[in-house]
């Protein structure tokens, strides 16, 4: 992009004449003068950014929904010219005295050479080899039983839904045989290529630009912080569970007074213990339209797009607005039953053109994609919000707030009212236990994830910055599973394995420390809609308690937070909902949400005389 000559001459004057202060100051009419000659470039800058960002979403599209080799390299053409455009924004905004620009002129040319800066050559083999490591993980084939699974979405199912030990060490192992070894080189080249990239932007590895996103100052410890005030609950989960299985357990797999086995769990990575439900509470009156979900879920509904629907109205009872049409033509929401093989992992993609918002799932009628269905629509109704900001201000507060949306909405529909209101529960249960029964499903699912998540992103920070190196990836994954999860591998593991690849955001190269900060957001955000519908303790009624449906003050609050996008730093957004003055992310909120469950649980494990601790 060319820049008149007289105007490049105008910045260099002027700049002369502050930094050696010929004169005292500028007359306010060069700064306007100034600042509308960066409007003007900003604006060009933001519809040519806007383009490229929608021909890329379009390819991106293409592979994710049909992989095929043409599409491959229009992809990789397109990420070649986007990172030449981008080299030269970036030698362009040199040429501005930033200094003398607003605050929001100052913001953007921040968010305008924040990323990798890669070459030709090094973004085409980025893109190839990126694009085949989610070959392997989309392609795998997985026998069980005698039986063939493809990919993540049907092999994960295997693990929520059998008990067999047997059957779960053959589906855990063979997950990983068949992604693993295969992708381990193109991962270390992956992490290589992106750390060039990174140091041709000034830093020393792609961690510190992963952290430098977030936006918050020694983010290593503040994660420490959050989970040393969250940790107790989670050890005191963890000695329920394992003392539950044990108990139950005839072949001597699990072990009451050792680290769990990691396939046991319910869940390919032991990031999710909800499918463990029924066993650790049988017998419960208040369990058994608990178990139902799924059943009613299928007897009300014949088709996956009904499921969108109901996922939909949760927002639409807020005052949102519905999804543009075009959504529901363009998504794909079940597996293609032509021979294509899609990326089948749940996700929300913004095309940066008019009301563009789309959905990628390989879903089934079930509670678990149901649930997963609010998160993707958190991430949906946030693109929609920020849409009429300028593209360098068309994401989140970060990356964290971004996930937290969604999965604030599934606090908000897992609540016992809301069951009740789906028709998932009866009403003729005991409302204490059915509190603790509804608090301990969304423990499952929600407290797991923490530790899970700071393991996954302190071994990858690690790798990044060359601290872990390649003969000891596996090695160090599963020193830091046992420090944070307590699981073990259910079977020998070498470093001819390479089982952080089991895992999507691994092979993706997708940031996961925004999962852990988003999973004590999500609260701290629930709490604030809370309020502003005179709900929570502070209106003496338990949080757990709350129940947001309906509420267009707590919607008229999140989409006020939303439509702010990244045109502020994440603590503003945050001070929208909380009105805190110096807002932070706070983990309190999520144990006072617990606290009943917590409670329970110590009592439980002290009166069962089950070992707390894992190391």
């Amino acid at each position: 992009m060319g820049m008149d000559h007289r105007l490049a001459l105008f910045h260099l004057v002027l700049l002369f004449f502050v930094t050696c202060q010929v004169s005292p100051s500028p007359r306010n009419q060069q700064f306007e003068d100034y600042r509308n000659s960066a409007d003007k470039w900003l604006s060009i800058v933001n519809r040519k950014l806007e383009q490229a960002a929608n021909r890329h979403a379009i390819l991106s599209w293409q592979i994710h929904t049909n992989r095929t080799a043409e599409a491959v390299n229009e992809l990789s053409k397109e990420e070649r010219a986007r990172s030449k455009f981008n080299a030269e924004l970036c030698e362009e905004r040199k040429r501005w005295a930033v200094e003398l620009l607003s605050r929001t002129q100052q913001r953007m040319m921040a968010r305008l050479c924040h990323g990798t800066q890669l070459n030709e050559n090094q973004t085409k083999t980025l893109v190839e080899t990126t694009t085949r490591l989610q070959a392997i993980y989309s392609e795998a084939v997985v026998n069980v039983a005698g039986h063939n699974y493809t990919g993540e979405s049907e092999i994960k199912d295997v693990m929520a839904k059998t008990r067999d030990y047997s059957t779960l060490l053959e589906a855990w192992s063979g997950w990983r045989n068949a992604v693993g070894p295969p992708s381990k080189e193109l991962f270390h080249r992956m992490i290589e290529i992106n750390n060039l990239g990174v140091q041709a932007a000034g830093l020393h590895d792609t961690s510190e630009l992963w952290k430098k996103e977030l936006g918050i100052d020694n983010l290593e410890k503040v994660v420490d912080d959050l989970y040393a005030t969250v940790r107790p609950l989670y050890v005191q989960l963890h000695a329920f569970v394992r003392g539950r299985l044990s108990a139950i357990d005839k072949t001597g797999v699990v072990h009451s007074d050792r680290p769990i086995p990691a396939h046991v769990l319910g869940n390919m990575w032991a990031q999710n213990w909800e499918p463990l439900l029924p066993l650790l509470l049988p017998n419960t009156a208040a369990l058994s339209g608990a178990e139902e979900a799924t059943l009613v879920l299928r007897k009300r509904f014949s088709s996956f797009n009904q499921l969108v629907e109901v996922a939909q109205d949760f927002f639409l009872s807020l005052g949102f607005q519905p999804l543009p049409s075009s959504f529901w033509t363009r998504s794909q929401f079940v597996r293609p039953n032509d021979g294509r093989k899609p990326v089948c992992h749940g996700s929300a993609t913004d095309f940066y053109s008019k009301e563009d918002v789309r959905l990628m799932m390989c879903g089934e009628i079930n509670e678990d994609d149901f649930y997963t269905l609010h998160h993707e629509m958190g991430h949906l109704y946030y693109f929609l919000a920020y849409s009429h900001q300028p593209f360098l201000f068309r994401s989140g507060a970060s990356s964290a707030f971004h996930e937290a949306i969604g999965d604030t909405i599934i606090y908000a529909a897992m609540t016992t009212q809301h069951r009740l209101r789906l028709g998932f529960l009866s009403t003729n249960t005991n409302n204490k236990d059915q509190e603790i029964v509804d608090l301990l499903r969304q423990a499952l699912v929600k407290i797991p994830i923490l530790p899970f998540s700071l393991a996954l992103e302190k071994w990858r920070w690690g790798v990044m910055a060359g601290q872990i190196k390649p003969n000891e990836y596996n090695q160090v994954w599963w020193k830091f599973k046992l420090k944070y999860q307590g699981i073990v591998p259910p079977i020998e593991r070498s470093e001819k394995d390479f089982d952080p690849a089991s895992k999507f955001h691994i092979i993706s190269n997708t940031p996961y420390i925004r999962y852990f900060l988003s999973s004590i957001l999500q609260v701290q955000i629930f709490q604030a809609l809370c309020e502003s519908s005179q709900q929570g303790p502070r209106f003496g009624k338990p949080l757990n308690q709350c129940d947001i449906y309906g509420s267009i003050k707590a919607g008229n609050r999140l989409r006020e937070m939303l439509s702010l996008g990244s045109s502020h730093p994440w603590n503003v957004a945050l001070k929208v909902l909380t009105h805190e003055e110096n807002p932070k992310i706070d983990a309190q909120p999520l144990m006072d949400y617990y606290q009943p469950l917590h409670k329970w649980l110590v009592m439980e494990n002290r009166r069962l005389n089950y070992t707390v601790g894992f190391h």
